[in-house]
């Protein structure tokens, strides 16, 4: 027998019915995640099941983009931005110091990560067919004085293009983040030499009222944080359990093994207020890149709503370590 091939137009129509097939079902896996603007063209608001679990924020006025907030799916945010007592501290952010430019404090001479391009938000699965949004930022990251001037006259000393992968899974209980940011080298030099004290990285502050009850934990145990000590060891991943009467969290970050310099080196403190910070230990040892290269940073965030033990998030480290890169 022989095979008729369809005619075009019904061919055609075939592929335009699977193409909205397609999308109807990933519409359907992605049911109950939106993305808003909420009348703020510079900040993004993800919302599931008319709860907001992560604030966006990129106004054309501040140093740097940063995720404002990030909550449980019981709908309780423990981020802190722009506290008196560190206005630079912006809930969940990255800065370091490029060829001595400061892109972490915001003080007179502070670099600024400007926008230079912002994606409308994407709605969609992952590979588990899980709810996920992903948002994408090109970024410049420029000295103070020149941080204002024309896009087609700037002078870089960074670009990056920065993607946030927000994913939900309610089974788990578990609001995921994975930030992956690709760097290249600007036009403002040939060679850029990337430095920082011991907590520059990427930052995470905490809400007030979770301080007292903040309890860090690492593959090797909870680090001595006892009269104000401060701990920067390398590890796959670190963790902060909140205890809260109500409310317990679990908020982990975990390094992609093929990040530079392999796991991070977490800096953790409790006193006078909890923080956790995923570095590359630039303080010990810069890293120095030239024009042409490309590297990238691969950084987890998780989030729960309960106390999650080492066992259970070393199992997350294993599950992140074996993803594939995108």
């Amino acid at each position: 027998m022989k095979c008729r091939s369809l005619p075009s137009r019904t061919a055609a129509a075939l592929a335009v019915l699977a193409a909205w097939t397609a999308l109807s079902l990933l519409a359907a896996a992605a049911e109950g995640l939106r993305a808003g603007t909420d009348s703020r063209p510079n900040r993004i608001t993800l919302s599931f099941r008319d709860k907001p679990v992560m604030v966006y924020e990129f106004a054309p006025d501040r140093y740097k983009p940063y995720v404002k907030e990030l909550r449980t799916l019981r709908g309780e945010n423990v981020l802190l931005d722009a506290p008196a007592d560190h206005l630079h501290h912006h809930a969940l952010m990255y800065g370091i110091k490029v060829n001595g430019v400061n892109f972490w404090e915001e003080i007179s001479g502070s670099g600024v990560q400007r926008v230079i391009q912002t994606a409308d938000p994407e709605l969609t699965t992952d590979r588990d067919g899980l709810p996920a949004a992903i948002l994408r930022q090109e970024l410049a990251w420029v000295p103070a004085a020149d941080a204002f001037l024309p896009v087609t006259h700037l002078p870089v000393l960074l670009r990056e293009n920065r993607t946030l992968t927000l994913t939900i899974d309610e089974k788990a209980s578990e609001v995921a983040l994975l930030w992956h940011s690709r760097f290249t080298v600007g036009n403002q030099t040939n060679t850029v030499v990337l430095t920082g004290s011991s907590y520059h990285g990427l930052g995470v502050r905490f809400l007030r009222e979770l301080d007292p009850v903040a309890a860090h934990l690492t593959p090797a145990g909870p680090p001595d944080l006892a009269n104000n000590r401060q701990d920067v060891t390398a590890h796959p991943w670190e963790a902060v359990r909140f205890d809260a009467p109500g409310r317990p969290a679990t908020l982990a970050l975990f390094g992609a093994p093929g990040n530079p310099r392999g796991n991070p080196h977490f800096f953790a403190m409790r006193t006078p207020f909890a923080y956790l910070s995923a570095t590359q230990r630039l303080d010990q040892e810069p890293l120095i890149y030239r024009a042409g290269d490309t590297f990238e940073l691969r950084y987890l965030i998780t989030l729960y709503s309960e106390i999650k033990t080492p066992e259970a998030l070393a199992a997350r480290a294993r599950r992140f370590a074996a993803s594939p890169q995108p």
